[in-house]
């Protein structure tokens, strides 16, 4: 179960990444020497590093949704204020190794355009605006800023973070517990 849980993260984290893999200037950086997610601190604290722009100590909604406007403008390649899927799968394709365009081709994963429409597209036109692109971080935002006060601290975020943490292993544990229910009785 202990090597269950960190892939599912890991899942996770390629699933919620895509918007941002999409709208990189150049390909990722290699993977540095630790693989351990724990080695680059805690998840509230590197939220906190990346989003608190002008470091007061708190990250307010245009914080979070500064980097989503610039790469929604870069995946935007025609300019019209909606990305398709065809510009969505562009944009992924020119920043992403190509051997992992191939493991996911393998592995019969849909095309990262049309999952980034189908799971983003709220009024189903077929393509993404940007309060759509926005969205999730929005959403993200106000249940991590527990006061309504406009921004979130770092003791906010930490119990977002382990409120979701909590939340993926209870998932994981269903999962394994469904797939021991499937698995023939060994003899």
């Amino acid at each position: 179960m202990q090597k269950v849980i960190p892939i599912a993260l890991l899942v996770l984290c390629g699933a919620a990444a895509t918007p941002l893999a999409l709208a990189q200037d150049e390909p990722p950086a290699p993977p540095q020497p630790s693989s351990s997610p724990e080695s680059a601190g805690p998840p509230a604290q590197r939220f906190m590093q990346q989003f608190d722009t002008d470091q007061d100590g708190k990250v307010t909604l245009d914080e979070v949704k500064a980097p989503q406007t610039e790469q929604f403008k870069a995946i935007d390649a025609d300019g019209d204020g909606a990305v398709s899927a065809e510009e969505a799968s562009s944009s992924f394709k020119e920043k992403v190794p190509p051997e992992m365009l191939e493991a996911m081709e393998e592995r019969g994963m849909p095309d990262p355009g049309e999952t980034l429409i189908n799971n983003l597209d709220t009024d189903s036109n077929g393509s993404v605006n940007q309060e759509e692109f926005e969205q999730p971080a929005t959403k993200s935002f106000e249940k991590m800023d527990k006061d309504g006060d406009g921004s979130a601290t770092e003791e906010e975020a930490t119990a977002y973070f382990d409120q979701l943490r909590e939340k993926l292993e209870k998932q994981m544990q269903q999962m394994q517990q469904m797939q021991q229910q499937q698995q023939p009785p060994s003899e």
